[in-house]
């Protein structure tokens, strides 16, 4: 099975509550469940949106 190659590197997350930005790995500590270190809102898609940079 072939894997997904990432060329541009690490995503980035802008809060919907607080307008942090902030890259992806600051969100999350596991890879499912992501949140802003600034204020703690929760989920891709709900409180938190990929951005480009």
């Amino acid at each position: 099975m072939q894997q997904a190659v990432r060329t541009k590197g690490r995503d980035w997350l802008r809060c919907r509550a607080c307008d942090a930005v902030f890259p992806e790995g600051r969100a999350t500590t596991d890879g499912w469940h992501y949140a802003c270190p600034d204020c703690g809102e929760r989920g891709l898609g709900d409180g938190l949106k990929r951005i480009e940079r």
